[in-house]
């Protein structure tokens, strides 16, 4: 994933964005418990803000919890389809 990504650029984090689509459309969140790029707590956070309807911490799991667990991924996104 590191060979494909590229640097950010001050553009991208000076340009105005529209309205959060998390205000408006349903969410549904994984992470990982041990995500060492982003806290924990901040991950926390940002589901409840987004109000959530199913939030799933993979205790041990990375910063990238769709490569090192990607059956509850599966999970989680099979779950929100079949709620709409």
């Amino acid at each position: 994933m590191a060979s494909t990504q590229r640097p950010i650029t001050e553009a991208t984090l000076n340009e105005a964005s529209g309205e959060p689509a998390w205000k408006s459309t349903p969410s549904w969140f994984i992470y990982g418990g041990r995500d060492l790029n982003i806290p924990p707590a901040a991950l926390s956070f940002l589901a409840n803000r987004a109000d959530s309807k199913e939030t799933v911490v993979v205790n041990g799991a990375s910063h990238v919890v769709m490569i090192s667990h990607p059956d509850a991924v599966v999970s989680v996104i099979e779950h929100a389809a079949s709620t709409q």
